[in-house]
């Protein structure tokens, strides 16, 4: 599950607030579902009680299924379990969840936004059996004029990217070059809270 969360944070840009409300943690609480947007279908659960506990499982070839503990610290989700290989993991990222919806490594602002414009920063930390696999740090800042910059920090080193967005099917498109290859971000937006994705949305009860 952290492996997993952690490609998907970095790919975003990792960070993100606290729920709604003054207890973040109490809006985590619940099954959250992530579903294949073009099929329909279950690709994945997480499920937080509010004891503590968490459980993370995927579905379809290759899945993957893991359970620990959790707690909050400020906007700061702690996670430490154990993966299908018996591995002891731990995570630290900053996560958004309200009433609906949650994103794991959602970008936080940073400062004044307007809509998608302004400063939106984050990160993540992974380890796994002792070893760090992802230590990363970003930071997108979005311009009304449709330019962006993209700085980063990963592995000890920094990089800088221009870049440019534009809103497009209800997403926001951070696009950059990468070694002759044209890289588009999708992210959703909530509105002054929020940019990234996935989405899980709350299962029905």
């Amino acid at each position: 599950m952290l492996k997993t969360c952690a490609l998907t944070i970095l790919a975003t840009a990792a960070l993100a607030c606290g729920g709604a409300g003054d207890d973040p943690a109490a809006a985590l609480v619940g099954r959250w579902e992530l579903h294949d947007d073009q099929t329909g279908e279950l690709e994945s659960i997480y499920d937080f009680a509010a004891d503590g506990d968490f459980a993370y499982r995927e579905y379809g070839e290759g899945a993957e299924s893991n359970r620990g503990t959790y707690e909050t610290d400020g906007g700061l989700l702690l996670l430490e379990g154990t993966d299908d290989e018996g591995s002891h993991l731990t995570g630290e990222v900053t996560y958004f969840a309200d009433s609906e919806r949650l994103i794991l490594g959602a970008l936080l602002p940073d400062g004044e936004v307007d809509g998608p414009v302004g400063r939106w920063s984050g990160s993540v930390r992974v380890e796994s059996g002792g070893e760090v696999e992802l230590d990363a740090e970003s930071t997108y800042e979005l311009a009304s004029d449709g330019s962006a910059t993209i700085t980063s920090r990963g592995d000890g080193d920094s990089q800088t990217r221009e870049a440019t967005w534009v809103e497009e099917a209800g997403e926001i498109v951070v696009s950059f070059e990468s070694s002759g290859i044209t890289v588009n971000i999708h992210m959703v937006l909530i509105e002054g809270s929020a940019l990234g994705s996935p989405v899980y949305q709350r299962a029905e009860e």
